[in-house]
């Protein structure tokens, strides 16, 4: 993969987690019943692309 990619890759991921942080908060200030959805987001995905990435790497060998 070139390193062009990985840059739009990683500028993606960290949007995504960045609009995940910001939704969360504005459900929890507006009192929405998506704000558990959120937070559980906000605590997986960090840890689902830690695991994606592991498993690349680990197939990689």
């Amino acid at each position: 993969m070139n390193t062009k990619l990985k840059r739009m890759i990683a500028a993606a991921l960290i949007l995504s987690l960045l609009i995940i942080i910001g939704l969360t908060i504005f459900f929890a200030v507006t009192g929405s019943q998506w704000f558990w959805v959120m937070l559980f987001l906000m605590f997986f995905f960090p840890i689902f692309l830690w695991a994606m990435s592991f498993l690349y790497k680990w197939s990689k060998k």
